[in-house]
């Protein structure tokens, strides 16, 4: 029985591969109509990416997770994707006190809440549908 192996060719953490993952992560949300929320200033951020030129990580595995999140953002950009990698870069990495982050659209939310209300009042009705059913009993029946 042979072992399965990953043969992944990690993209290197340079200040290039990390715009070009960013400007990924702007025509996603605005492909599928999603909000960024935060500051996501490009100017204020190309000014981070000159001031870091050969990026200075405190250790070796967070430049090893950030490898790791270029490489799975160059494979398939998904919302947690993108939300763990600008959480990470920007509090991680660039030491800033808050993040942007990438949240669903008004509608989608709306929906949600909806959602949610529903399930809530649903249950209740399963509730008084049991008390109703305990109380009748055989009363018709008989």
């Amino acid at each position: 029985m042979e072992t399965k192996t990953n043969n992944w060719v990690f993209i290197e953490a340079t200040p290039e591969n990390i715009d070009k993952a960013i400007t990924n992560i702007v025509e996603f949300a605005r492909e599928k109509g999603y909000q960024i929320k935060g500051e996501f200033n490009r100017g204020t951020f190309r000014t981070l990416i000159e001031s870091f030129v050969g990026i200075k990580f405190k250790s070796s595995g967070q430049e090893k997770k950030l490898r790791h999140y270029l490489t799975r953002l160059n494979k398939k950009i998904t919302l947690r994707q993108s939300n763990m990698f600008l959480h990470f870069l920007y509090k991680g990495v660039y030491e800033l006190d808050k993040a942007p982050h990438v949240d669903y659209s008004d509608k989608e939310l709306k929906i949600k809440e909806a959602r949610k209300l529903w399930k809530e009042t649903q249950k209740k009705a399963d509730e008084l549908l049991k008390i109703y059913k305990a109380e009748k009993g055989n009363f018709y029946k008989g």
